[in-house]
């Protein structure tokens, strides 16, 4: 069973995920995805590559990932909160 079908039960075709966004954190990546769930996106994270270390926990980088066709709805979302978070810095 694929992530799609775990997710969201559909037995159609797997899309392709594309990144759209990478979080810092856990934290902040729960949050992206909340934003793109109250706009009515479905999406995942999962670490970025060469992250995986357990003993991160929520540490380290997430990747935002949303269907193929959904990738321009999902950027518009999430550009004004990412150039918030990148002013912090």
């Amino acid at each position: 069973m694929g992530l799609w079908q775990r997710m969201f039960g559909s037995s159609a075709d797997e899309p392709n995920f594309v990144r759209v966004a990478v979080a810092r954190n856990q934290p902040e990546s729960e949050l992206l995805l909340m934003l793109l769930k109250d706009a009515e996106i479905p999406a995942c994270f999962g670490r970025t590559r060469g992250f995986d270390v357990p003993d991160m926990l929520a540490a380290g980088p997430r990747d935002i990932l949303v269907p193929a066709h959904f990738e321009l709805d999902a950027r518009a979302v999430l550009q004004p909160v990412l150039d918030d978070l990148s002013e912090d810095e």
